[in-house]
């Protein structure tokens, strides 16, 4: 029955405007589920055109309304408990479209005159944005705890890998400005080449870091030649001589003469191979082979260098690559290392279009693939 014009609505009247006007979602149900009614702003929610149809749909597929197994029983455990719920947030489903999305509701039990939860009550809101703005703030939290993480890292690490030459530099240069040997005593040429020597793995460290750096800004550009990948192997692999006489340890250039030319910055392609054959002469044991070969496929060129080293279990392969992680005990110290040789060879080999992968098995050697999209073969190459 209507109002009389001028009277006050009744209160039936005013709960029933907040009930059809409300911008969240109202509900009865029963405690097995069987919705008894709702408001517009649910029934929108839900994908339906009006509540009659909703309810009859409900009764005919069930009301399979949370993602979530068991989030029901929870549901229903918490209103037990305590006889309401607050801001129990979860994923359900549009009832019509099936379409998933995150709703939080507030509810509450209604006793009947035994006492006896005759109905539940409730309000349910869509808040899909703030869940997925609540991930993306605790994402963009754990970033930045991995780069706090990652800064402190690289400053420890930097400051132990700095700290060990410049000392041995400082060391030996007063002990030869002091002449605290005596006026010409032999061991001062030894200190001299002890500082070349410390010299040379600082420089080696700074280079990596300034290649790091612009790799990851950005600012690492290619200059790209015609590239004898088997001429430049035999090259690179000379640089090795007294390394592999110190070290007791053969390397084998198998890459055929007659590979095809390729399209490259010879500079960093020649980088990426001096960083492998370095990092497997460090770990690789005396009497040991280090074998660098390459292969045309149907998809490119593949690059391997191969050794019969300590090997790696697959997790530390995946460790490997990380900056400043090395792997186990050197055999070989005397490059040195900073963890970033595998890195760097990693993103050089991306600038060329191309990945780096390792196969290894502990205690049965190591190989580290560059894989080179076809497109960096010469057409006019004589294999191509």
């Amino acid at each position: 029955m209507n109002d009389a014009p001028g009277e006050a609505p009744t209160p039936d009247a005013n709960y029933r405007s907040i009930f059809e006007n409300a911008n969240i979602g109202l509900y009865r149900s029963t405690p097995d589920g069987r919705l008894v009614t709702a408001n517009p702003a649910l029934v929108a929610l839900n994908g339906y055109p009006d509540e009659a149809t909703m309810i009859k749909a409900l009764q005919e597929t069930g009301n399979q309304w949370y993602v979530e197994t068991g989030r029901r029983a929870e549901f229903h455990q918490l209103i037990a408990e305590h006889g309401r719920v607050g801001d129990f947030v979860s994923e359900v489903y549009r009832m019509h479209s099936r379409e998933r999305i995150w709703v939080s509701e507030n509810a509450w039990s209604v006793l009947d005159d035994s006492g006896r939860i005759a109905f539940y009550e409730g309000t349910v809101q869509d808040v899909t944005d703030r869940v997925a703005a609540d991930r993306q703030l605790s994402g963009a939290r754990r970033a930045a705890e991995a780069a706090s993480d990652a800064k402190s890292t690289f400053l420890a690490v930097m400051s132990h890998e700095l700290r060990s030459p410049l000392n041995a530099i400082i060391g030996f240069a007063e002990i030869i400005a002091g002449r605290l040997l005596g006026p010409s005593d032999p061991r001062y040429f030894e200190y001299a080449e002890d500082i070349r020597v410390s010299g040379t793995h600082l420089l080696e460290l700074i280079s990596d870091i300034l290649d790091l750096s612009k790799i990851s800004a950005g600012k690492m550009h290619l200059d790209e030649q015609r590239v004898d990948l088997s001429n430049l192997t035999r090259r690179t692999t000379r640089l090795f001589a007294a390394n592999l006489s110190t070290a007791q340890l053969e390397l084998v250039n198998a890459v055929p003469a007659d590979f095809p030319i390729l399209r490259a910055d010879p500079v960093r392609l020649g980088q990426i191979i001096v960083n492998l054959v370095a990092n497997a002469i460090k770990f690789t044991p005396p009497g040991g082979t280090i074998t660098v070969n390459a292969e045309e496929t149907a998809d490119g060129v593949l690059v391997r260098v191969s050794d019969t080293g300590i090997g790696m279990t697959e997790q530390e392969a995946v460790r490997a690559l990380e900056p400043f992680v090395q792997i186990g005990r050197p055999f070989n110290k005397s490059r040195g290392g900073t963890g970033l040789g595998l890195s760097i060879c990693r993103d050089l080999a991306n600038l060329h279009g191309g990945t780096l992968s390792i196969d290894s098995v502990k205690g049965a050697g190591t190989t580290v693939t560059v894989r080179l999209p076809r497109s960096r073969i010469v057409e006019d190459s004589p294999t191509a």
